[in-house]
């Protein structure tokens, strides 16, 4: 005959007994992990925002760079419009 109600009961007792120290010990690394990821978000955060400063500093160099580019092309179809082309 197969087992009986108390007997699966006492194996699944005894097989809780055995597994639940590695459920803890997997709890507690995983708790060491979120605290290990939660730091790496931040500095991963942190390095976006250096990132996004930097890049509005380029680009506003830039900016003044075509501004500066533009204003100068400008004064030299002045200057050579003014000063005429000789025929």
């Amino acid at each position: 005959m197969g087992p009986t109600k108390d007997e699966w009961n006492n194996s699944d007792l005894q097989q809780f007994r055995e597994v639940l120290p590695k459920v803890r010990e997997l709890e507690g690394d995983f708790h060491i992990h979120e605290v290990q990821c939660e730091e790496r978000w931040k500095t991963c955060f942190y390095r976006l925002e250096e990132l996004d400063r930097s890049m509005r500093r380029i680009e506003s160099r830039m900016t003044m760079m075509g501004g500066t580019v533009i204003l100068f092309l400008a004064g030299l179809v002045v200057t050579l419009t003014t000063m005429g082309v000789p025929s």
